[in-house]
């Protein structure tokens, strides 16, 4: 069994755990066993505990960085460790996870589970310590002790240089990712971290060329400047895409002898329908829990693609001062144009509380074309961004109908260059491995964007 090589040096430690609903033999658990509250982490290894509740459609990890006295940031969202997982754990491996795609520094570690009827769960350990330079002097030590000193070092998850996927890694110091592309540092909110040495997919590039948008292993998308990143394998083939707009600095609300507001989201519903491509109001219901009138301040609302862990849209609104046990509702109009016909989770934050639901995304009009285009003999090629596959696992091959010559074991999005009819099935045309490949369209897991024929 890995797990992730611990230090305990810290003092202070906030946990929680859900045990409920006996009966049949059965106690619904939510619980992480390992990593404890209070340690020191780094390498790679296994997060380890018990999801196993009544109910459950699934579960994921989720990690916040915490300030260097253990505070939450301001509005800060719980980022994506994992992708949604949805076979039960009892005792088990819940995930492996990879210290060395995060930067140095305090995190909360978050198992969140949710159920049919849209009720969400949590166990929390914090604080957990990530400490990459560590394992660095340890792997240094180590080859020192060997008379290895001087030679070239595998470390893990460095990439091949046989590997031609579009990929970037810091040039100097830790990366910063955000949620937008325009520079402007107080406009764009750092959602991640990309360690040295660690690479990110690129997924996209804005219009002016001058970010990417890249894909940590967690599954945290965002947007990295080109000017402070090295780039490698063939990104000729990297699509345009639109980047969100910027998300404004949310004002952190203190009470007069700066206690922190009493202010928290405790409900939430959506207007109308939630439909791809179309703004759609979220109403997000606060409650002052405090007995003195809270100031003004402001939350922040996040979707997210529980498939994938992607960030679809994120936006922030204001409010007013609400009297002792008062309530205000926020109005936060919402646009997402991905992931159409899958589930999402909407999040609010405010005062370091948070309030969810979950919703899926109807289709509209994402997938139509207003003139459609003739197939010729069963073949048409798409223009850039116009069509995108996602797909978990699958097989290539050189031509339709051919021989499989690579096999992707992992999820990725992809944008099809052709479609293709051939022995009763549409084949898609991508780039993968340096080379053009096809994949039948049983094996795509779902389309974005006008892929028909």
């Amino acid at each position: 069994m890995k797990r992730l090589l611990l230090l305990v040096v810290l003092l202070t430690l906030t946990s929680g755990h859900i045990l409920a609903q006996e009966g049949s033999g059965h106690t619904d658990t939510l619980v992480i066993t390992w990593p404890p509250p209070v340690t020191e982490v780094w390498g790679v290894g296994d997060v380890l505990g018990t999801a196993n509740i009544t109910n459950m459609v699934y579960f994921y990890l989720e990690y916040k960085p915490l300030n260097d006295d253990l505070s939450e940031p301001e509005n800060a969202p719980w980022l994506p460790a994992t992708l949604a997982l949805r076979e039960p754990v009892t005792d088990g491996v819940l995930a492996t996870l990879d210290t060395t795609r995060v930067a140095d520094g305090l995190y909360a570690l978050r198992l969140t589970a949710a159920t049919t009827d849209n009720q969400t769960y949590h166990y929390v350990v914090t604080p957990i310590r990530v400490d990459n330079a560590r394992f660095e002097a340890v792997i240094a030590r180590i080859r020192a002790e060997a008379g290895l000193e001087g030679t070239a070092t595998q470390l893990p998850d460095m990439v091949p240089v046989e590997d031609t996927t579009p990929r970037v890694t810091p040039s100097g110091t830790a990366l910063n990712i955000r949620r937008c592309d325009i520079v402007d540092n107080d406009r764009c909110p750092i959602v991640a971290q990309l360690a040295p040495g660690i690479f990110a997919e690129i997924t996209g590039r804005n219009p002016a060329n001058t970010f990417y948008q890249v894909r940590l292993a967690s599954g945290v998308s965002g947007w990295a400047s080109r000017t402070v990143l090295t780039e490698s394998g063939e990104t000729g083939r990297v699509p345009v895409v639109n980047p969100p707009a910027p998300l404004p600095v949310p004002v952190q609300p203190i009470l007069p002898g700066g206690v922190a507001s009493s202010v928290a989201p405790n409900g939430m519903a959506i207007q109308g329908a939630a439909v791809c491509n179309q703004t759609f109001n979220v109403q997000i219901n606060l409650a002052n829990t405090g007995s003195t009138v809270s100031p003004a301040g402001s939350l922040t609302l996040q979707d997210t693609n529980i498939s994938t862990g992607t960030v679809t849209f994120s936006g922030t609104a204001s409010y007013p001062a609400i009297a002792p046990s008062g309530n205000f509702v926020v109005v936060v109009p919402v646009t997402t144009s991905v992931y159409y016909g899958e589930q999402h989770q909407l999040r609010a934050f405010t005062n370091s509380r948070e309030f969810a639901i979950t919703y899926t995304l109807g289709q509209g009009n994402c997938a139509s074309a207003p003139t459609p285009v003739q197939p010729v003999r069963g073949q048409r090629n798409f223009a850039s961004g116009e069509c995108t596959l996602v797909i978990s696992s699958a097989g290539l091959s050189a031509t339709p109908e051919g021989q499989v010559t690579f096999v992707l074991d992992q999820t990725g999005s992809y944008p099809a260059l052709q479609v293709l009819s051939a022995g009763g099935v549409l084949w898609y045309q991508i780039s993968y491995a340096d080379s053009l490949a096809w994949l039948p369209s049983p094996n795509v897991t779902s389309y974005q964007g006008n892929c028909n024929p």
